[in-house]
């Protein structure tokens, strides 16, 4: 069962909107997305285990049960914001995709790139440990390769859902959603860091 799963994601990165369609034509419920959301997050968490331990870390703890219910909280607000932008936009330009069509393509993409934390998580580790002297290594591309690929899946999976036969247009909108995303996810979090400490 979990080699199967394993494939499933392999092939959403072999072949992006044959998986996209796949997910479309499970039709999976609402439930199901949430839940997608979940794993995607716990995935993300184990694998934020791991590299923490390869690096020296101590591995997780009771502590860190607050910023895993913390992740949650974020790729949930992710998942909502990704599918209603990713819906309202493309019905502008003739997309068909419907609601429930775009959460389930939104939600699997979130497990999809889940996979990838640990680039994410290697690349960011060599970029804030690198000696200004010498500069970041090589690893430090890790990270933007992992964007660039999350993006592409992302764009693949909205224009198989709307109909669209050019991925490369829906790329370019993800990329600037993206960074809208990003500028909001910044507001919150520095109104998270401005609050004062609980009592």
């Amino acid at each position: 069962m979990i080699l199967e799963f394993l494939k499933t994601v392999a092939q959403a990165y072999r072949s992006p909107r044959r998986s996209a369609r796949a997910m479309l034509d499970r039709a999976p419920s609402i439930a199901d997305c949430a839940l997608m959301v979940v794993l995607a997050t716990l995935v993300q968490a184990m694998f934020g285990a791991v590299v923490d331990l390869a690096m020296g870390g101590d591995g997780p703890s009771m502590s860190a049960l607050g910023a895993r219910m913390t992740e949650v909280a974020l790729n949930f607000f992710m998942f909502a914001v990704l599918t209603a932008g990713a819906y309202g936009l493309g019905r502008r330009f003739g997309g068909k995709a419907q609601p429930a069509d775009m959460a389930r393509v939104v939600a699997w993409h979130l497990l999809v790139t889940a996979f990838l934390a640990p680039l994410n998580l290697l690349g960011i580790h060599a970029i804030t440990s690198a000696n200004p002297e010498d500069g970041a290594s090589a690893a430090a591309l890790l990270a933007p390769i992992s964007v660039g690929v999350s993006i592409w899946l992302f764009a693949a999976f909205v224009a198989e859902a709307h109909g669209f036969r050019r991925v490369g247009m829906v790329a370019v909108a993800t990329v600037g959603g993206f960074i809208a995303l990003g500028f909001v996810t910044m507001i919150l979090a520095s109104m998270f860091s401005l609050a004062p400490p609980p009592a």
